[in-house]
């Protein structure tokens, strides 16, 4: 198979051109050493992704990123492979955040001093992330190094390893942290109701074994809180006395946008001593905060982006679990939507955009 370095593969891709506008485009790519080409035919649609295609992004990241294709939450089968791990018809979820040694074929000496100092692969200074000015699943060809593709258990339906993505997010945050809690304070809050804060809070139930009782979620909305209940204690930010509640030692805040200042400072009211505030939602304005009381408490904040190969193989194994798949499949929608044209892909994106619901857009990819 080493006849296949240096070979151009063409892939026919559904690109963004700008805000509302896809056009269907040819990317070469030129094949390496450890290389995997794979055929992505599932993937599913992102805030992130949303953003760009409704242009709620600021101008010049548009102007810097656009053309590319879209989503990074995507499954695929390999078609050739120049990776020893992989074979070609083998199920695999693609993982977007692509270190610079791995998209080089390189060693991690050979790479930027974060690497050398033997830092985290999501925060190489090389790196890439998949549908964020580097061009994502949606393509009919995906040429990716084989240590950025995870087997998918055969057993593993792929509705639910699709989540994989979105899932892993949540448990990197969680796998930051050295210490969840202490013997007196043995509680961990999450706070936001929508996608990223259930899945989080799963994560920490059904992954870290954190008690229902001992597993706080916070929202707005009670028709949202209600679908934690199974697994966590819930409440309302609005009538809850943050302030005069003890024995919380670790937050994870997933609200983002505008509420992600209300719910910081909530969770800075709620912790205990020396407690540790995660966070995790995204906003595209400065957030004020209460700095006296993170100084008096110490409190540390700690931020959280992306994930790397280690959650995805995590949750590979985690999703056999059908307690936890039962959690999880609250979020699958009832139908798939067949994408065989950048008309087809228009009409769902502007329909995921109105969508305001619970359930996430799954689109199959038909490619020729």
């Amino acid at each position: 198979m080493n006849n296949l370095v240096g070979k151009r593969i063409d892939s026919t891709a559904f690109r963004l051109t700008e805000p509302g506008i896809f056009r269907e485009e040819v990317i070469t790519h030129t094949v390496k050493e450890n290389d995997v080409i794979v055929e992505p035919y599932l993937a599913s649609v992102c805030h992130a992704d949303l953003r760009y295609y409704t242009g709620n992004r600021r101008k010049e990241a548009l102007e810097a990123k656009l053309p590319m294709a879209l989503f990074h939450e995507g499954i695929g089968i390999v078609k050739e492979s120049l990776h020893p791990n992989y074979k070609v018809g083998d199920r695999v979820v693609i993982v977007p955040s692509i270190p610079g040694y791995v998209l080089n074929n390189k060693s991690k000496e050979e790479c930027c001093k974060n690497c050398q100092d033997g830092g985290l692969p999501n925060y190489c200074l090389e790196g890439v992330f998949l549908a964020s000015g580097f061009d994502g699943i949606g393509q009919s060809d995906l040429v990716i190094g084989g240590d950025s593709l995870v087997h998918i258990p055969e057993q593993l339906e792929d509705d639910v390893a699709l989540l994989a993505e979105l899932c892993s997010v949540s448990l990197f945050a969680i796998n930051s942290i050295d210490r969840l809690t202490t013997p007196n304070s043995e509680k961990v809050a999450v706070f936001g109701d929508g996608p990223v804060g259930y899945l989080t809070a799963a994560a920490l139930h059904f992954i870290y074994g954190v008690v229902k009782e001992n597993l706080l979620v916070f929202g707005a909305v009670q028709e949202k809180v209600e679908q934690f209940d199974s697994f966590a204690t819930t409440a309302l930010v609005h009538d809850y006395d943050f302030k005069n509640t003890n024995g919380v030692h670790t937050v994870f805040e997933c609200t983002g946008g505008k509420f992600s200042s209300s719910a910081i400072n909530q969770a800075i009211d709620l912790l205990d001593t020396e407690g540790k505030l995660v966070l995790m939602g995204v906003t595209e304005e400065l957030v004020p905060i209460n700095t006296r009381d993170v100084l008096e408490k110490r409190i540390q904040l700690i931020g959280s982006s992306r994930s790397n190969v280690v959650e995805f193989e995590q949750l590979m194994e985690a999703m056999l679990n059908e307690d936890y798949q039962r959690v999880l499949r609250k979020l699958i929608p009832e139908e798939r939507t067949s994408i065989e044209s950048v008309s087809d892909l228009t009409t769902a994106m502007d329909e995921a955009a109105a969508h305001k619901g619970w359930k996430k857009t799954y689109l199959s990819f038909k490619w020729e």
